[in-house]
């Protein structure tokens, strides 16, 4: 049946196309919205308002891209705003997407009914943009599509459309457009930079679901002022108001341009004379609904039956309401008296006058009267084969107890998920779990209804579920989710405390729980807690890496399998429980298997996390970058936003140990772009995305200052934050040749666990300690280094090694064949920071030795090298040493890639390696209007004309 239904539903969705029943685009789509009718009459009053809007238009039509969104009570007078300013603009492309309340949790309802709109521009997309649109949209068979991909191909859709025109894009009600849809033009609206697009949202007052815009440009329109109320009123009455009655009316309508209206067309002819007195209170915000209500029952008894039928069909659905209304024996006029009353308007579809007036019959008539009319339409919906509606109707028809109609409203929940619906299945299962009479069964719908709510990104729905589950019922499987959908829960709703500090051992512990029952979920665990421990840092609580370790094996030993996960998890375990020398080749294999084409994507975006860290600690920088890059290709191609975040985090972290300024930056910034584009609080995203040891690198003195992002990080329990602060103040130090203090700040770092920063930092550490004076210290972190060192083949170890015996020994023979060592090794663009810290260490010490030629040789290349890579407190004291032996090297003159944005160097890259601008808006999450955009900007800037001309240039 449920087949049946989809198959239905979609073929339908198809007919629409191929019949061209849709209108093409002209104009608005619709005009039905609760602040009133399409202008009539001239706007009164909002001047201020006017002129911010018209400077969004303007932006659009200059090629700029525009937001806002406009925010006020009911009646408000929203919808009229916008309108009015729109038609000021005919050249102008427009287009209305008005929220339907019914539709508020069907996934990408509204995205439906745009792409349909549009049907004819869906071609022009890459086929993977167009896909998600169309399946997202219900309209065509596939696997649930990525928001990403989904938000970019609306993005380039718009962007394709407004080629002709500007074009204005208003979405009325957005409080009732569907979560999903809502987030892709969210997505659209961050992300609009070159496209002549304005993006224009009309939304209730600041409700709590709409979150998504907060960050947007918005007005809030207050009601209103006394002159321009009183005017409205003059304007609107048909008669003559008294004066003193118009003061009266305006004050108690706050200025609330419908309330106001509509007061004045229900008070008589007396009352606005001034001859009778005015009802009090008078209707106005929360009253409008009994204000509404009060009309419905003047109106004959089987016209009020009508209305409550057509307040029942969420669709407006006319042949449903009209079938309902033939089983109650309703005669075929009842509408009439509602449509003369203005109410409602009746066509193709049943739309009321304002949404309120359907809520305050809905909502003001008895619950069993509600609950008859819903079983009506459930024998409807029945006969037209509609089984969602079926499904949906039955159950607000339904009091206590159903396990049938429970079990009917989570089969429509699995429905739900494969349009990628997380919030519509969270309600639909929280429903079921309602009418489900064993407490067993219940509780598994509410966990389920809880991951669905973490999945769409609903804290405040999510933790409403968890407070309802009775987690003592549940059995080792569902505790292990719970634990999981707790640490994710806790990722999302910001609970002050050391969260990030307790990840760790809760993974552990739902790893623990799904040992026997569920051996593959134990394994994504754990290697969720390895994840955690990087973010935890020295401020991990309960657990150890090593306790995470014998866990994995335990695991491992249990369900043994030759899948890459079950893999890397064995080889990062016995790393760190066996040591380096055991465990490096079990390590170099599995990279190596990892590396190879024939993995699968699925795998790789399993075992990423266990593979990168391993080679990592193995100082294998080239294997750690191919498995990074391997995987953030596997996340892009299979839009997984959120792994793509952590691949993005998780290489970032490994070029700030690397030294690599520019590729940290760059990932960080994409990293932010997708926090972002989540919609997870702001405290998260500034969190893991701002590593201070970056700034160090870059020599900003901020870095040693403790900011509020690095208190808030310990507050949460953010380890990292902190470890990266100390390095990030011990490298710049070092930098100008201040080692005591540099010292002073590395020897709080941590490094006595693997997954502790500070043991990815030991070479610089055994510097700063040497050369502050403490060799008691450096001595004992270069044993445990050079121990690390003989059981890896990595170069850079090596070379690493060779350049820190330097800092321990003074016998100029060996000290001079160690340098000419570790430069030997230290070749490519990975080694860049590391080459240039032993040019300047080796030019250093040939000038103490007066070898003038050979200094001076050394010293400029580490000062050129510094100044490509970015790093001008390294620089400096390059140029420092220089100068002492009479080489005069000034600042080194900015190149014209120096200039360029970080996005615009991220665009040029990919020109340069022949990347189309539509493969480009693919990689960097951004329209190909807005490539174009910046390709026009980097041309400029860099005196070329083609994108052959950036094969040869250093973009850095």
């Amino acid at each position: 049946m449920w087949e049946r239904f989809l198959l239905t539903f979609r073929t339908a969705c198809y007919d629409l196309l191929e019949k061209d029943r849709w209108p093409p685009l002209a104009g608005l789509e619709e005009r039905n919205s609760m602040d009133g009718q399409e202008p009539s009459r001239p706007l009164i009053g909002r001047s201020e308002d006017k002129i911010w809007l018209a400077g969004l238009l303007s932006m659009a039509v200059e090629g700029r891209g525009a937001v806002g969104v406009i925010r006020g009570d009911a009646g408000i007078g929203k919808t009229f705003l916008l309108t009015s300013i729109i038609d000021e603009h005919p050249q102008l492309q427009h287009v209305l997407i008005v929220g339907v309340e019914a539709e508020a949790d069907l996934p990408y309802a509204a995205l439906q009914r745009l792409v349909l709109l549009h049907r004819a521009m869906l071609d022009d997309l890459m086929e993977a943009q167009r896909s998600a649109l169309l399946v997202a949209g219900g309209l065509a068979h596939g696997p649930p599509a990525s928001r990403a991909l989904v938000g970019l191909g609306l993005l380039n859709l718009l962007a394709r459309i407004s080629d002709d025109a500007p074009l204005v894009y208003f979405i009325d009600d957005a409080q009732w457009v569907d979560s999903e849809s809502l987030d892709a033009l969210a997505f659209v609206g961050r992300r609009l930079v070159a496209e002549r697009i304005a993006l224009l949202f009309a939304a209730r007052t600041s409700p709590s679901e709409l979150a998504v815009l907060e960050h947007f440009p918005s007005r809030t329109l207050a009601g209103l002022d006394h002159e321009n109320a009183l005017t409205l009123i003059s304007a609107s009455s048909v008669q003559k108001v008294d004066l003193r009655v118009a003061q009266h009316i305006a004050r108690a309508t706050g200025g609330n341009p419908l309330a106001l209206v509509d007061l004045l067309s229900e008070l008589t002819e007396r009352q606005l004379r001034g001859e009778d007195l005015l009802p009090d209170p008078v209707p106005l915000g929360k009253h409008l609904q009994v204000h509404y209500l009060k009309q419905g029952r003047e109106l004959p008894p089987e016209t009020q039956t009508w209305l409550l039928a057509a307040a029942t069909e969420p669709d407006g659905n006319l042949d449903a309401i009209t079938a309902a209304s033939d089983a109650l024996g309703l005669p075929r006029d009842a509408s009439r008296p509602a449509e003369i009353a203005g109410l409602v308007r009746v066509d193709t579809t049943v739309k009321f006058r304002h949404p309120l007036v359907r809520s305050a019959i809905y909502n003001g008539l008895p619950s069993h009267d509600v609950r008859t009319m819903h079983g009506h339409f459930a024998h409807v919906a029945k006969r037209r084969g509609d089984t969602y509606r079926w499904v949906t109707h039955r159950a607000a028809a339904t009091i206590g107890l159903d396990d049938e109609v429970a079990d009917d409203l989570e089969t429509a929940a699995d429905l739900a998920t494969t349009r990628g619906g997380y919030m519509a299945r969270m309600n639909l299962l929280v429903r079921s779990a309602a009418l489900t009479s064993a407490a067993h069964i219940k509780d598994q719908r509410l966990l389920a209804a809880l991951e669905a709510g973490i999945a769409a990104g609903a804290p405040a729905q999510a933790g409403a579920i968890l407070r309802r589950l009775d987690a003592d019922r549940l059995d080792d499987l569902s505790k292990g989710r719970l634990f999981m959908a707790r640490c994710d829960l806790d990722t999302l709703a910001p609970v002050r405390g050391p969260i990030y500090a307790h990840r760790p051992q809760q993974l552990l512990r739902a790893a623990r729980l799904f040992r026997t029952s569920a051996p593959a979920r134990a394994k994504i665990a754990i290697t969720s807690a390895y994840w955690a421990l990087v973010q935890a840092d020295y401020m991990v609580l309960g657990t150890s890496s090593r306790e995470v370790a014998e866990e994995a094996r335990r695991i491992c030993e249990a369900a043994p399998t030759t899948d890459l996960l079950t893999q890397a998890l064995a080889a990062l375990s016995s790393l760190i429980l066996d040591g380096l020398e055991v465990a490096a080749p079990q390590v170099r294999n599995v990279v190596r298997q990892a590396t190879t084409p024939q993995t699968p994507d699925e795998e790789i975006l399993q075992g990423f996390v266990c593979l990168a860290y391993a080679a990592c600690l193995l100082r294998d920088a080239e294997a750690c970058e191919a498995i990074l890059q391997r995987a953030e290709h596997a996340a892009r191609n299979r839009g997984a936003t959120l792994v793509l975040c952590r691949i993005l985090l998780l290489g970032a972290y490994f070029n700030m140990q690397q030294g690599r300024i520019k590729s940290g930056r760059e990932r960080l910034t994409s990293a932010a772009e997708i926090i972002a584009f989540m919609g997870l609080p702001r405290v998260w995203t500034d969190m893991v995305t701002t590593l201070p040891v970056l700034r160090g690198w870059c020599g900003s003195e901020s870095v040693t200052e403790d900011d509020d992002v690095t208190s808030e990080a310990r507050v949460f329990g953010y380890g990292m934050s902190s470890s990266s602060r100390l390095i990030g103040t011990m490298l710049l130090r070092a930098s100008e040749g201040r080692y005591k203090e540099a010292w002073a700040a590395g020897r709080q770092v941590r490094y006595d666990d693997p997954f502790f920063t500070g043991s990815l930092y030991l070479p610089d550490l055994i510097e700063c300690a040497a050369r502050a004076g403490d060799h008691q210290s450096a001595t004992r972190l270069f044993e445990r280094f050079r121990a690390e060192r003989k059981s890896s083949d990595s170069t850079w170890a090596a070379a690493l090694e060779a350049r820190t015996a330097t800092h321990l020994e003074d016998k100029d023979k060996d000290m001079a064949s160690r340098f000419e060592y570790a430069l030997d090794l230290l070749t490519g663009p990975v080694f860049e920071m590391d080459a240039a810290r032993t040019h300047l260490l080796y030019g250093e010490w040939l000038r103490r030795r007066r070898r003038r030629g050979a200094a001076t040789r050394h010293l400029s290349d580490a000062l050129l090298l510094f100044q490509r890579i970015g790093a001008p407190s390294w620089a400096e004291r390059a140029r420092r040493e220089l100068a002492a032996l009479g080489e005069v090297h000034t600042q080194a003159a900015r190149t014209p890639a120096a200039d360029l944005t970080p996005q615009e160097r991220a665009v040029a890259r990919l020109a340069a390696q022949g990347s189309t601008n539509a493969e480009i808006s693919m990689q960097l999450f951004v329209s190909s209007n807005t490539v174009d955009y910046h390709l026009r900007k980097v041309f400029r800037k860099l005196g070329v004309t083609s994108r052959r001309q950036l094969q040869g240039i250093d973009l850095g």
